[in-house]
Formats: structure tokens, sequence, C-alpha cells
């Protein structure tokens, strides 16, 4: 019975490279070895938001008069191989013809390699005590599986032959994600061929980050573009567009996890370290309509790496106009229905701080504001700056408003009840209610109050004059004084 020769550590895969012991096997019928390219040029990344955008790139080719076979290197591993647009660069009549490509994702670890070598000639060499080698041994590989190695040779199977597998590096085999382009030359040129694909693995959102004045009446305001490369390649001095855009598209969207605030902030405070700050940033050239949104063009190349989160400064205003809201909402009212009103005699209400500006030219803003979120600092007595809060901005074309929800104040409160209901009718009931608006602060403050109705509604009474919103909704805008406190009372008929 034969016996079993087991390994003794791990199997070892080398590419024979020409090197040393790593010798080229040559056999006689073998294909020339194909061109390899990876000079790369004009590099040109537009991104769209979800995990998408499109690469175009110029990559010069060495071709020999008549049939080549061309590796394209350092693609995207995400690609959408369905999208390749190829051309030659030029219109000489005399450029070589493309017949045909192929992606070929490679392999990702020596499992893989192997086994693209099975029923293949390789050689195993083992090394004696003193580092030399002391056998070669020359088969077939017949089995590779999670580890198991089998190869026969002299008419024998060799199950887990001890030693390092040196395999041939053929043309065949491709270890690393390329493109593997068939074009037919009349002769033998450079020529540059133009590459264009659609990939995942790119992606791009806005974050505005902001200070508030001491006196609350302006901001500086910056809008950062966060670029994100998983593709498996770094992108060298690409020019770079932001699409705020979604079009249709066939790949399939991949999840990209999301991160917390403060993950948030800790990214991009180191980001902004390594690349030397705002100061040292490629800026965004004023945005340009393309179809039914806008692309931001980044102003100066810059090399988008990957698995980081690439940090652009897109634009800057340091004197924003803003102004400060405070506001509160009580329950609905309606005739048939009293919700949170007669749950307690006395109940209290929070206020909510938002923050409203105009996307204006004279606020050195006046460009379409790509969605995304905003997180505002204010700073203290001494002048450090604290964490306000952070909200959503939407897509915001120049000249509208923006209006931010930061938080509930801590000093500014509500407190309401239902008085007294009364029915005037079979349809109509009448509603007396009281607010008393609260403001423990050290400045005065104006507060809105906005109630809401169902059904028909008319304020049959009231202490101060109210606005119709809209058909649900009057308003009331109150001052309450520093470290006082205003009442709001009215009487409202409502029907069904």
């Amino acid at each position: 019975m034969r016996r079993k020769r087991y390994v003794v550590g791990s199997i070892l895969v080398a590419l024979a490279v020409g090197i040393g012991w790593l010798a080229v096997r040559g056999r006689a019928g073998d294909a020339p070895a194909p061109s390899t390219q990876t000079a790369r040029s004009e590099v040109d990344l537009t991104v769209y938001p979800q995990d998408f955008g499109m690469v175009s790139e110029v990559r010069p080719m060495a071709l020999a008069a008549g049939s080549n076979r061309l590796h394209v290197l350092e693609v995207s591993k995400q690609m959408d191989p369905e999208s390749v647009l190829l051309q030659w660069q030029g219109d000489s009549p005399g450029l070589p013809q493309l017949v045909a490509h192929s992606y070929d994702l490679g392999v990702a670890d020596t499992d893989g390699l192997l086994g693209r070598y099975l029923g293949r000639q390789v050689e195993v060499i083992r090394y004696g005590n003193d580092g030399h080698e002391a056998e070669r041994q020359k088969g077939t590989l017949m089995v590779e599986r999670g580890g198991d190695v089998v190869l026969q040779t002299d008419g024998s199977f060799y199950i887990h032959p001890p030693g390092t597998i040196v395999a041939p590096a053929g043309g065949n085999i491709v270890t690393i994600p390329q493109l593997s382009v068939q074009a037919d030359s009349p002769t033998a040129q450079t020529a540059n061929l133009q590459l264009a694909y659609l990939t995942r693995g790119l992606s791009w959102s806005a974050d505005y980050v902001a200070t508030l004045a001491r006196d609350d009446r302006s901001l500086a305001l910056e809008c950062w573009a966060t670029v994100t490369n998983r593709t498996g390649v770094d992108y060298p001095n690409a020019k770079v567009s932001l699409s705020a855009s979604s079009p249709n598209r066939a790949v399939e969207p991949a999840h990209t996890p999301e991160m917390s605030d403060m993950a948030l902030e800790e990214e991009a405070k180191s980001r902004q370290t390594r690349m030397g700050g705002p100061a040292g940033l490629p800026k965004v050239a004023a945005p340009e309509a393309v179809g039914e949104g806008y692309l931001y063009r980044i102003k100066n190349p810059t090399t988008v790496v990957q698995e980081q989160m690439n940090r652009l400064l897109m634009l800057s205003s340091g004197n924003v106009s803003v102004r400060k809201d405070y506001n509160t909402r009580p329950p609905q009212l309606s005739a048939w229905d009293d919700y949170g009103w007669s749950s307690q005699p006395t109940q209290r209400g929070s206020v909510a701080v938002s923050l409203t500006f105009f996307n204006r030219e004279k606020d050195g803003l006046g460009q379409p504001l790509p969605a995304g979120a905003i997180r505002i600092y204010e700073p203290d007595s001494s002048g450090s700056l604290r964490y306000a809060g952070a909200a959503s901005i939407e897509n915001t074309p120049k000249e509208q408003k923006v209006n931010i929800t930061l938080s509930s104040a801590f000093d500014v409160f509500t407190e309401w009840r239902l008085v007294k209901t009364r029915k005037l009718n079979k349809h109509t009931m009448r509603k007396q209610v009281e607010l008393i608006l609260h403001n423990e602060k050290a400045a005065p403050v104006d507060l809105r109050v906005v109630q809401g109705f169902s059904g028909r509604w008319k304020i049959a009474n009231e202490s101060h004059q109210h606005v119709n919103l809209d058909s649900d909704d009057a308003q009331w805008t109150l001052p309450v004084p520093a470290g006082g406190q205003a009442p709001l009372r009215f009487t409202v008929d409502l029907s069904f």
C-alpha cells in the first residue's frame, strides 16, 4: 500500500516570473504573451449618489501586426461588463479593429489560483534542512479543493505532497481584475484606447458644517462632498464630477453601511488633517444643469484612493444671514375628538429651535445646494464651539429658503389646557383654549404657535391676532419677555 505524504506547514504557490528560482517555463506551441498596459491618462470620474459611477480614461496600447490580445489592468472590481465602451482615440484609417472583449475578476486567494491549474503541469520543490533544493517533482495537478492537493506523476497519485508548488505564469491565468481586449491591427503601432464603463463602489454625499455667530444673526457655512471609493482601484489625477441626479441603471445597488454622526465627524477631521486642511483642497466650479439635475465639477484634478472617504470642499461662505426661530405645535383640535387635550388639566409642551436662511448670492451662496446633513456649532461664553444639533437639507435651488430644525429649547416651553367645550348645534362644537408661553432665558424671544384643526374651523375670539397658514393651520406669534411668560387664549368653532 502506497504511503500517503502530508504537508508540513502551508503549501505556497509561486508564479514563475523569471528571477532566481522562480523560472519561466516556456513550452513549444505557447501563444505569444498578451500586451499588458497599466499607463493611465485622462482619467474622468462622474460620481452619482447611492453607489454608482462612470469611469472614463485613456490607455496607450502597443500592438503587433495581426491579431492582438490586450490586457487592461487596474479596472474596477465592481464594473458592469455590459456597460463597457471601447474606441480608439483619433480618426486615422489605419487604427486597429476591436473584435471582442471580456472581463475577468481574477482570483481572490491561492486556492482560486491553484484551481486554474487543474489538469496542467506543475512542479513541487522540496528543500533540505540547509534550505537548499533537495528534490524536484513534476506532475499534473489533479485535485485542489479547500487546501487538499493531489499531484499525478509516474502513474501514481501523490496526496498532499510536501513542498512548494511552482506553477508557470501562463497568458491565460489572470490574478487581478482586468479587461481582455482582442484587436486586429494592420501594422505594428501604438494607439490610445479610450475606455469607459459604469461601476458600483463609487458614491458621494454632501454634508454641511455651520458655525453660528454669538448674536445668532449669521453663520459661517461650508459644504463638503464625501466621495467613497470601494471599487478596488485608485483613480490618479482624476477630473471628478459629482452628479446630484440619480438616473435609472441596470447595475444592482450595493448596501453601504451607514456611519454614526460621531464616526463621520472623526473621519472628516482625520481626512482634513491628512489632506492639509481646507486651504489645500480643490473647490467646485459653478454647478452645471444636466438633464433634471446638476453636475458639480471639482476644479482641480484629485486622486480618489480606494477604501477611503475622500473629502472635497464644494463651497463656503463666512457670512450667511440667518434667523433663529422658536416654534411650538400643540395637539390638533377637532369637533369629534379632543386628542391629547383632555388627558390632563394642564399639559406641558416643548418648543423647537430652528434656523432659517436663504440660498442667495449676496450671502455668498446662490448656487444649487445638494441634499445632505448639516451640523451646527455655536460658541459658548468663552468662545469655545459646542455642538448645537443636526438636520437635513433637501436639494435647494438658488434664492430658496432653507429651514433647519435643530432641537428642543431647554428654557422655552409652553403649558396648554382645554378650558371649556360647548355644543352649539348638531354639527358644531365651540372650544376655548389657553396656552401659557414661558421663557426662562436672559433675553426675550418671539415664539410662534402653530395650531392644527381637523374639519371646518373658525376662530370666534382670540387674545392675539392669528394668520391662516393654510386650510388646516392657524399661527400666532407672541413676544415673550426674558424670565417671563405670555398668555394666548382663543375660542374656535369646529364643525363636521
